[in-house]
């Protein structure tokens, strides 16, 4: 199965599929995710699934958002900084 996304329509006021993330954990340095479908994810690159408990805790959610997320190596919270 195949989705197309149009770029021309998207909103970029909530985080979904196609949308560059760029969040901050407490006092971390910013990281930026581009968030992708779970074929095209590349972590080390910074491109995450939308499966992946990051990916579907960003899902839906609006720059200034602080989400606690519950990951295989424990709770993180991030807050999103911006969405391209």
């Amino acid at each position: 199965n195949v989705v197309l996304i149009d770029e021309k329509n998207k909103s970029r006021g909530s985080v979904d599929i196609g949308s560059t993330i760029t969040v901050q954990e407490s006092t971390y340095p910013e990281e930026i995710y581009f968030l992708v479908g779970p074929k095209e994810a590349d972590p080390t690159n910074g491109r995450i699934s939308y499966e992946s408990p990051i990916g579907k805790g960003l899902i839906g959610h609006k720059v200034g958002d602080e989400i606690l997320i519950e990951t295989p190596s424990g709770s993180i919270r991030l807050t999103i900084k911006k969405i391209d």
